[in-house]
């Protein structure tokens, strides 16, 4: 009997120690579980560590190839067009006739004008002789007055009639050269027969003025743009963008309009934007194409260097709240299965940045978050995973 009771206690003690054993592992099983559960809650991120160097600055920008030079040639009578000999869009040489005026009319105002003119010659010739003897006058009179042999009001009289010879000859001499400018501009209107020229080899890119029409002083005959000066491209950028380019940088172009052929173009001058002055800047680029004649489309690429930064991290990584940014670092703990990562919030300054990097005013230590499957919070338990 004895020996039965002990048989049925040690029965009883491995059974209750199967089923500790169980509940144990039991356990140990949900917990293992409910982690595994957690985790797949968690947010999933990929971390890095900050570098330091330098940002890349990348340029783009669209603009329209102009003419370096254009020349303008007016009339200075209006006149009526006898005839047109080219269209907008010709090239011509120079000395190639472009328009005709009618000037018979002004021939015999020429004419008129230079009889005029001498006219004016021979005033001025008498008046000069009269100068010269009413100065001959008056030295004598002085040298009488000065030996008390004339009186001082016939002294002034001569002064007086002097200073009128004096006056007329300068106003004749000014009627005679606003007469020779008359008879210059006649006389270039009636050269030529009134046919106008090219001056220099280009491109019409203007014309006025049809035949049969009368022309307006205040407008050009016609606009030639002189393609032996070369072409720019005028690109709009940015103003926060011109302390990245100067002049004398080389930039990729890429002329759209002529089947996006590529070449090198050399920035010559930044000026002030005429639509947008104080937001933007344009950019004077030499460009040099074989086909260019004005007007096409083009951009441009330039990438340069900034100074070197302590702290650089992928603008991914920082986070901008009312606060100002901030990034979020990743923070190691010990748990019950192991290692865990938490997020620290820590608020930093961006000093610079391009389209991959941002370059911070803060030393960051440890590993930052670059990228996340859910919303993140300071404190949040997270899952590390590799980055692409």
């Amino acid at each position: 009997m004895p020996n039965q009771a002990i048989a049925d206690d040690a029965q009883r003690k491995k059974v209750i120690g199967k089923l500790s054993l169980l509940f144990l592992m039991t356990m140990i099983g949900l917990t293992f579980f409910s982690n595994t559960i957690n985790n797949f809650a968690l947010p999933r991120v990929q971390t890095v560590r900050p570098t330091n160097g330098a940002l890349i600055k990348e340029i783009f920008g669209v603009g329209t190839i102009e003419v370096k030079s254009n020349r303008a040639e007016y009339a200075d009578a209006n006149l009526r067009v006898k005839e047109v000999m080219v269209e907008q869009g010709d090239r011509v040489s120079k000395g190639q006739p472009i328009i005709t005026l009618d000037v018979d009319g002004l021939k015999s105002d020429y004419q008129d004008e230079q009889v005029r003119y001498r006219q004016l010659q021979l005033s001025l010739a008498g008046a000069q002789a009269e100068q010269t003897q009413k100065q001959r006058d008056y030295d004598n009179l002085k040298y009488l007055f000065d030996h008390e042999a004339e009186t001082a009001v016939n002294l002034q009289n001569a002064a007086k009639n002097l200073a009128d010879a004096q006056r007329n000859c300068e106003d004749i001499q000014l009627n005679l050269e606003i007469q020779a400018r008359k008879v210059d501009t006649l006389a270039k209107q009636v050269a030529n027969n009134g046919v106008y020229t090219a001056p220099v080899d280009g491109m019409i890119t203007e014309l006025n003025f049809a035949a049969g029409s009368m022309t307006n002083s205040s407008l050009p005959l016609f606009k030639l743009a002189d393609l032996g000066q070369g072409f720019r491209l005028i690109v709009p950028i940015d103003k926060d963008w011109v302390d990245y380019v100067k002049p004398g940088d080389t930039v990729n172009v890429n002329i759209l309009s002529l089947g996006d052929q590529k070449t090198e173009g050399k920035i010559d001058k930044i000026v002030e934007n005429s639509q947008h002055n104080g937001d933007k800047k344009d950019l004077w680029i030499d460009v040099s194409l074989e086909g260019l004649t004005g007007g096409e489309k083009g951009e441009i690429y330039l990438s340069k260097k900034t100074k070197s930064y302590a702290t650089l991290v992928p603008n991914s990584a920082v986070y901008d709240d009312n606060s100002g940014s901030y990034v979020f670092v990743l923070e190691s703990r010990k748990g019950p299965l192991g290692t865990e990562n938490y997020l620290q919030k820590v608020e930093v300054n961006v000093e610079d940045s391009d389209n991959v990097k941002s370059a911070l005013t803060d030393m960051v230590m440890g590993e930052v978050v670059m990228q996340s499957s859910k919303p993140l919070e300071d404190g949040n338990r997270v899952l590390k995973e590799a980055a692409n």
